[in-house]
């Protein structure tokens, strides 16, 4: 066999470039692995403790159990083989203080951005995580620095890739490495521990494989490439499932392989020595799985711990869900709850949209071109090889990006899994196709193709250096605790409540000063205040603030729990004299009753024990260790309707708002509710409306009340368009227990109670079946 070489040499000048832009993302990547701590990336906190469990038990696997959920969570039963690589290179280390480091924000917001911050998912120590690292923090650098190694070889790869596609096209290998290494959300994951790293490796080192296979059959038929290929596969199987969808086109290479050469040899020989290495490699794994879970893949089992959709989501969903997919792709950062700034994502679109449609047009131009048009062959060395016909491999290069993203729809209508990093397996040959669309703008003139893609690259590589100081560590400094010096008691108009632990001698070990509240919001608002904290003795716990926000009638409506200085402050750590700023914001859940007057709690529990601090001084409940800060009116939203909702019933019916004749009943007697409806179109259909009275807490869905009914008249009566007021009497059970409840509203056709409307959602929310209306009090 004579040696595989490119069609076209490439230059030192383009081994220049394809150097810095390895030396570039090296360098940024490992400031984005600095710059993050540990466990505050997606899923890393689950996936160590997957490579901690291997190492200790001498790369033993776990046993999944959705009735007990180790640490590693759902990541026990992904493929191993990252995690394998893991624990190899840190089984040396002691790791028994991962407890210790690994102390979980039980509130943290994971996958929402909320104004006052509690992004961290861990509570930091500062000793624990300082450099030099030690015990789990210097294997969670070690981990992370394999990560880096897999990603900088993904760069390559597609450079790689783009060379054997396009090898008269230098332009394309090179941009196509340039927006892959400087893609921020890319260098964020190879910075960090996930298996994903592997995997996108992998893959694109088998669409290497794939393209020279179609590109140089004959050089590439032999024995030594096909076990070079089923290595490959089989250690991408074991790496993720994902990697498996690429085994029809590795089969269909090997055919099409066969027919040009006219040798049966490629696709039997081949298939034989490709195939069954990948069975050898990777087969005892999912033999495994079918043995202990009867399911050779474990996804049964994966999506019982992770969780599954409560309702399969359909196209409009979906759809509603296209922006965070696009953020997550450019850059979306800790637990998909740190964003770089709009700004970045609308140039990014735009960008991307560029591209796109230079693949629509860039056929137009060279066409309508009548002249001698520029070839970059012109302009490169000799030929080494005969040029090669890329255009089946071109083919199957479009394929994969489709397959990676209708796989990923699928998976995502099973579980929450709508992060445009999953596109990651196909990011060499999106980066690639990005560049030859970009590149057909230039209208066939070299000169502009390298300044079109340096242009973009220039972006690319301007937003990776700022995102890991402008975005990635204000998020999780301690430093950006807005620390507070003097004495805000001493301001005109603030109050002071101080707060003791429980069982301590009664010395005042919090205080917290505040400006009595006042003001108003709107439902799907946020109320939003800044009281300030002291450390005034020795704290022993690490408490939680709570704010509850309590009706007339006592009935807690919205509320928010918090670790201090916005997720951030352990306050078992706090020197005595510290004191700080706190920013709060409760957001105030849709759909409740206004206008109504909310009086402001604040406390601060231990959620191992749900015991409260003492409250002591002016405002103090010391009944119930909470402080009144104030109260707040919840205004009631524009609208001609009272309540105003706009509850889009499955593009059928919408609910445009409601009242209720009492918020505060005893057990028996009635509770009067008038729904305002709207039919979207002319309904062939009865529908019927379920209104229940519910705990909706649950592990107890206590029912209060409940009334299933088609409305009067008919919705098949109701005129497009057209505001339709219907009223429903609920008698409240005889022996509810006391308690708060809540309203809510479901429609399905009249016989058929098992096929609920599901509820259209804007911006990436999740459906649902339930529209919740008010709070009431059962006395």
């Amino acid at each position: 066999m004579s040696k595989w070489r490119p069609h076209i040499i490439p230059s030192s000048r383009e081994h220049a470039g394809l150097a810095l832009i390895l030396a570039g993302f090296v360098v940024l990547a490992l400031i984005y692995s600095a710059v993050t701590p540990v466990f505050e990336a997606s899923d890393e906190l689950w996936h160590y403790p997957m490579v901690k469990y291997m190492a200790d038990h001498n790369l033993g696997l776990p046993v999944q159990d959705p009735a007990h959920i180790g640490p590693w969570r759902q990541e026990g039963g992904q493929p191993p083989l990252y995690y394998m690589l893991g624990a190899i290179a840190t089984g040396w280390i002691d790791t028994s203080d991962m407890d210790t480091v690994r102390r979980l924000n039980q509130h943290a917001d994971i996958g929402m951005v909320v104004p006052d911050g509690n992004a961290n998912m861990i509570l930091h120590d500062a000793d624990a995580e300082q450099f030099p690292w030690r015990g789990t923090t210097l294997a969670v650098h070690i981990v992370r620095f394999l990560s880096i190694v897999m990603g900088a070889g993904t760069v390559y790869l597609t450079y790689r890739l783009g060379r054997e596609l396009f090898p008269a096209a230098p332009v394309v290998a090179l941009g196509a490495a340039a927006i892959t290494a400087f893609n921020p959300m890319f260098l964020f994951i190879s910075g960090v521990i996930n298996n994903d790293n592997l995997s996108t490796l992998l893959a694109t080192a088998l669409l290497v494989l794939i393209v020279r296979l179609l590109n140089y059959p004959a050089q590439s038929a032999t024995p030594r490439f096909y076990v070079v290929l089923g290595l490959a596969a089989g250690a991408g199987l074991l790496a993720k499932f994902q990697v498996g969808f690429l085994l029809p086109l590795i089969a269909l290479a090997l055919l099409i392989t066969s027919i040009r050469l006219r040798d049966w040899r490629p696709v039997i020989v081949g298939g034989l020595i490709s195939g069954g290495l990948t069975i050898l490699i990777a087969g005892w794994w999912y033999w495994r799985n079918y043995d202990l879970y009867g399911d050779a893949t474990g996804i049964n089992v994966f999506l019982d711990i992770v969780g599954r959709r409560g309702i399969t989501p359909d196209f409009d969903q979906l759809w509603s869900e296209r922006w965070g997919f696009a953020q997550s792709y450019w850059g979306f950062f800790g637990g998909l709850n740190v964003p770089m700034h709009d700004t970045v994502y609308k140039v990014f679109n735009i960008l991307a949209a560029v591209c796109v449609s230079g693949l629509v047009i860039g056929p137009v131009f060279a066409a309508a071109r009548s002249q001698r048009k520029y070839s970059p062959r012109e302009h490169a060395p000799a030929a080494a090889n005969p040029a090669p016909r890329p255009v089946l491999a071109r083919l199957l290069i479009v394929i994969w990006p489709v397959i990676v993203f209708f796989s990923l729809i699928s998976w995502t209508r099973q579980t929450w899994a709508s992060q445009g990093r999953l596109m990651f397996s196909a990011i060499a040959p999106l980066s690639i196709w990005m560049i030859v669309g970009l590149v057909a703008w230039a209208r066939g003139s070299r000169r502009a193709a390298w300044g079109l893609a340096g242009i973009v690259t220039a972006c690319f590589v301007i937003v990776a250096i700022l995102v890991p100081f402008v975005t990635i560590r204000p998020a999780y400094s301690i430093n950006s605790v807005d620390w507070w010096d003097g004495d805000t008691v001493e301001q005109d108009g603030y109050r002071a409540v101080c707060f003791a632990e429980p069982g301590d001698s009664g010395d005042d070990a919090l205080c917290a000063a505040y400006q009595p509240l006042s003001g108003s919001v709107r439902p799907g608002h946020y109320a939003r205040f800044s009281p300030t904290f002291t450390a005034t003795d020795a704290i022993t716990r690490n408490w939680n603030i709570f704010v509850h926000l309590v009706n007339e009638y006592g009935v807690i409506e919205a509320q928010r729990d918090v670790y201090p200085g916005g997720g951030l402050i352990a306050t078992a750590e706090l020197e005595d004299g510290k004191a700080w700023k706190n920013p709060l914001a409760i957001r105030v859940p849709e759909g409740l009753y206004t206008p109504q007057t909310f009086d402001v709690y604040m406390g601060l529990y231990d959620s191992a024990t749900n015991e409260r601090m003492i409250s002591t001084g002016s405002g103090a409940d010391t009944g119930l260790n909470r402080v009144l800060l104030g109260q707040i009116t919840l205004e009631a939203p524009p609208g001609d309707v009272p309540n105003p909702l706009n509850v889009d019933f499955e593009g059928k019916l919408t609910l445009l708002g409601y009242e209720v004749s009492e918020r505060s009943l005893a057990p028996g007697d009635e509770l009067a509710i008038t729904l305002y409806w709207e039919a979207q179109h002319r309904l062939n259909t009865d529908y019927v409306v379920s209104i229940q009275v519910i705990d909706p807490d649950p592990a107890k869905l206590t029912k209060a009340a409940q009334v299933d009914a088609s409305p009067t008249p008919p919705t098949t009566a109701w005129t497009p368009g057209e505001q339709v007021a219907v009223t429903w009497t609920l008698p409240v059970l005889p022996d509810v227990a006391p308690g708060r409840y809540r309203v809510m509203v479901r429609v399905y056709p009249s016989g058929r109670a098992d096929q609920l409307l599901r509820i259209n959602v804007e911006h990436g929310g999740e459906t649902g079946d339930i529209a919740w209306l008010n709070w009431m009090q059962v006395k």
